[in-house]
């Protein structure tokens, strides 16, 4: 979207001077340096502010894999803006609904829409990029044969164009529920961090969900419930929810467990099953935990670890970095102090901070009180 807004701006169009940052953000409610960072940052991912610049820039529907508001909330032509509370209002009301986690096939026509948030849910809730057939309801399938962005493979099984649509989806589908004051959805399996980051950027705007992941983080039933309020609030960017997150994770054996797993098998590319050995061995800490063969070098993960602690968009994830270096890093690699020292200069985070000096120190962050 953001290579779009700026082909836009800069078209011929417009005449012999493009339309300025300045003006093209005034039109969705932000600053020019909110809308540089759309142009030349990561994919904008959040589908109520796709959606909004999807109708501001008239880009005709069929171009589009998700579906605008209806007509009436979709544009205000006197602002020039899209009604983003009524955007959301209407996705969390959807997901509340609970028609789409209901396994059985459901009983009234469904559109598009409902269909590939369908396929959305049950790849997520199964880890798998991929369908069966024979596990999809003929009247879902039905709607996903004619789906611009759903394909068939050799063997018939239905799939996304794009494997992050299924994040995105769910993401939003999963933040309706905690709009409405409900972790159920939250509870039902441990969210990717992709799926985190979306749910995050919704969540920053929403007091009511803010408040509900602190006290699920805090006292939820269950150690998925916990570690999943506590990876979004670690990314909403915010110090002092990031240090609750960071905090509630130390204290809590089995929340910690999840993302420290969760953590070594993004960084370090590990099979699930592995990284969660590695991530008990934390608790003993493990100086002489190494790699397999096939998984690397140390001198290799030290790179990955080191440049998750540059990760801005997950302050928790850099925490779980400095409990791996405390781990299977030897404290005496150079790299790895120069990774540490560095982090300390740009991190925002306390409790982050006082993980780095344990580790620097010959010591593992787990022994903080």
């Amino acid at each position: 979207m953001g290579r779009v807004i700026r082909a836009w701006r800069t078209h011929p169009y417009h005449g012999r001077h493009p339309i300025s940052q300045d003006q093209a953000a005034s039109w969705v409610g932000m600053s020019q340096a909110q809308l540089s960072r759309i142009e030349n940052g990561p994919p904008v991912v959040h589908l109520d502010r796709l959606a909004q610049w999807a109708a501001v820039l008239h880009i005709p529907e069929d171009r589009l894999w998700f579906a605008l508001p209806a007509a009436n909330e979709e544009l205000d032509e006197k602002e020039g803006t899209v009604n983003r509370r009524q955007f959301l209002s209407s996705t969390a009301a959807t997901a509340a609904s609970g028609f789409l986690y209901d396994p059985s096939i459901p009983a009234q026509p469904i559109g598009d829409h409902e269909a590939v948030d369908w396929l959305a849910w049950h790849l997520w809730q199964n880890r798998k990029d991929e369908l069966d057939p024979s596990r999809i309801p003929q009247s879902i399938s039905h709607r996903l044969n004619a789906h611009p962005h759903v394909l068939r493979t050799a063997g018939g099984a239905y799939r996304f164009m794009d494997p992050a649509l299924t994040d995105v989806l769910v993401a939003h589908r999963v933040f309706g529920d905690i709009a409405q004051g409900s972790g159920h959805l939250l509870a039902t399996a441990q969210t990717s961090h992709a799926t985190d980051l979306t749910i995050s950027a919704l969540a920053a705007e929403n007091e009511k969900a803010c408040r509900g992941l602190t006290a699920w983080m805090r006292s939820g039933a269950t150690a998925v419930l916990r570690v999943n309020s506590a990876g979004i609030l670690a990314k909403v960017g915010a110090a002092d929810l990031s240090d609750a997150a960071i905090s509630a994770i130390r204290s809590d054996r089995d929340a910690r467990h999840l993302y420290v797993t969760a953590v070594a098998s993004r960084v370090l590319e590990l099979p699930w099953e592995r990284a969660a050995d590695l991530s008990g061995a934390t608790n003993t800490h493990a100086a002489d935990w190494t790699l397999g063969e096939g998984d690397g070098t140390k001198a290799w993960a030290s790179r990955r670890l080191a440049d998750e602690l540059a990760n801005n968009r997950d302050a928790a994830a850099r925490w779980c970095s400095a409990v791996l270096f405390a781990t299977c890093i030897d404290i005496e690699d150079t790299r790895m102090r120069s990774a540490l020292m560095l982090a300390v200069k740009n991190e925002p985070c306390r409790e982050n901070l006082r993980a780095y000096a344990a580790v620097l120190a010959g010591a593992t962050p787990l022994k903080i009180g």
